[in-house]
């Protein structure tokens, strides 16, 4: 039996404050009205996700779905969030909190509303992987009220009317991986320990490194014994 989403608190205020930045009045661009802006769309929808996808990366099929409209942008994010680029680059990046983080940033426009969120969301993921995750987010009430079917999500209040400066984006806020990644690959980069030799030199390997410290010794009483007698030759002519 799994768990449902676990309630949580609105503690970030961006979240709390409904509709006070002019930014979130301004009509969008990237949304499917027509496909003459696909392309555009499509841009927009990797910069989202990706910040940034190099031809190799793209994913034809599904922008090739979008444009025919056999898809709409709901289903071609989710097909980008479940790409080979998202599995390789992203999810095994990173722990469950900051994948949440991340697709909650990406899908919903914010920052997760605190740890209660995060872990809530965590469970979703652990309960239902990260396809399961995706469609939560994806058919959410949140989701679907603020972005609809058609629109390409985007970074929500970013201009504050009290600050000079805006939020930073979030797609170069985030990392791609996080320190939990690098100290993961530190921890795997290191020599490997064979398991006989975990617990010092084995017995073998003691009788094997005495046997030959006894050829070498008799190797080397033998070159010298041969150096001094061609010297005795050489010095008798």
């Amino acid at each position: 039996m799994t768990l449902g989403l676990l309630p949580y608190p609105a503690e970030t205020m961006n979240a709390r404050v409904a509709g006070f930045a002019q930014e979130d009045l301004a009509p969008r661009s990237h949304r499917l009205d027509h496909t003459s802006n696909a392309d555009e769309l499509i841009d927009a929808a990797y910069r989202q996700l990706f910040f940034h996808t190099f031809s190799a990366d793209r994913e034809p099929f599904l922008e090739s779905q979008l444009k025919s409209g056999q898809i709409n942008v709901q289903q071609f994010i989710r097909g980008l969030c479940l790409s080979e680029r998202f599995q390789r680059w992203v999810y095994p990046c990173n722990s469950n909190y900051d994948v949440v983080a991340y697709l909650v940033q990406r899908l919903l426009g914010r920052e997760v509303n605190g740890e209660k969120e995060k872990i809530a969301w965590s469970i979703v993921l652990a309960q239902k992987g990260l396809a399961g995750l995706v469609d939560a987010l994806l058919n959410s009430p949140e989701y679907m009220n603020t972005f609809g079917l058609d629109t390409v999500p985007y970074q929500q209040r970013r201009l504050l009317p009290s600050r000079a400066i805006g939020v930073v984006p979030f797609n170069i806020s985030l990392p791609r991986y996080s320190t939990y990644w690098r100290d993961v690959m530190a921890s795997q980069s290191g020599p490997r320990v064979s398991a006989a030799w975990a617990n010092g030199v084995p017995a073998l390997g003691k009788k094997l490194g005495l046997g030959l410290a006894v050829v070498g010794s008799i190797e080397l009483v033998r070159v010298f014994l041969t150096v001094v007698v061609a010297i005795g030759s050489t010095a008798g002519h």
